[in-house]
């Protein structure tokens, strides 16, 4: 079976190197953990809120 060429090779010597993709993809995602965290802490309040009756209602036609 032949290997995927979406697989990297193990090198040994290059196991923690990080080119500047990785590194960039790794940037993004920390930015991206840090500001949904922010908002869910600034909203968490608006989360515990109940559902307005009419909104309700509208959902349960929708789902019917």
């Amino acid at each position: 079976m032949r290997p995927s060429p979406n697989q990297r090779k193990s090198n040994p010597s290059s196991e923690w190197t990080i080119n500047f993709y990785d590194a960039d993809r790794r940037i993004v995602l920390a930015i991206r953990i840090c500001v949904g965290n922010h908002i869910r802490e600034m909203y968490s309040d608006v989360v515990k809120e109940p559902i307005p009756p009419r909104i309700a209602d509208l959902l349960r036609r929708l789902n019917g």
